[in-house]
């Protein structure tokens, strides 16, 4: 995407064609020379974080340091579980199908109704942490028979699987904990990619 500055302010966005729809280019591609003489510009992108930790909206194009530039509204999310409520503020209940209900003369029974459960708007941190113990399940159920066969018929458990169990378990503990620790979306996206589990040998 292109933009035209003229006089410090955009005056128009889009491609070459749209910008200029009555000027033909060799191979439709202006040279520098037009670009310049016209005050037309690359748009570069601003600043868009993570979508796993942000909502991202699209803004204007605007110019920073006199470059046209994509802006981003970047707002994080929610870290934390918290209860969710109506627009009026009152909590909201897991809804659940009562078969007695009465719904007057001549109507079948039953309605959805609230049950004494609290709805929850889960938060960052509640999804990481269940999305490192997925991790680490997978990466245990792989030997996980060993396990069952020690109990069920006392077959001894490699050493080697021993260490690479106990250490799977340590590091699901150790991000449990950071998870737990961090201060913000940025904290959690750093513990997040700083996971580091073992390798089988």
């Amino acid at each position: 995407m292109l933009a035209i500055v003229k006089d410090g302010s955009i005056t128009a966005t889009g491609n070459i064609k749209q910008l200029f729809p009555n000027t033909s280019f060799a191979g439709g591609v202006a040279n520098a020379e037009f670009k310049t003489a016209e005050g037309v510009k690359d748009i570069v992108q601003g600043e868009r974080k993570d979508q796993k930790y942000y909502y991202v909206t699209q803004g204007n194009v605007e110019l920073v340091d006199g470059v046209p530039t994509q802006k981003y509204t970047n707002t994080a999310k929610r870290l934390e579980d918290e209860d969710a409520k109506d627009e009026d503020g009152k909590q909201l209940y897991v809804q659940v199908w009562d078969a007695d209900y009465d719904n007057g003369a001549g109507k079948a029974k039953g309605k959805m109704v609230d049950s004494s459960e609290k709805l929850v708007n889960q938060g960052l941190k509640t999804a990481m942490t269940a999305q490192v113990k997925a991790t680490a399940n997978s990466l245990l159920a792989k030997t996980d028979w060993m396990i069952i066969r020690k109990a069920e018929r006392d077959v001894a458990i490699p050493s080697a699987t021993e260490t690479y169990r106990a250490a799977v378990i340590s590091e699901t503990s150790r991000l449990e904990t950071a998870i737990g620790n961090a201060g913000d979306v940025d904290a959690l996206a750093a513990v997040m990619a700083g996971q580091n589990w073992p390798q089988e040998d």
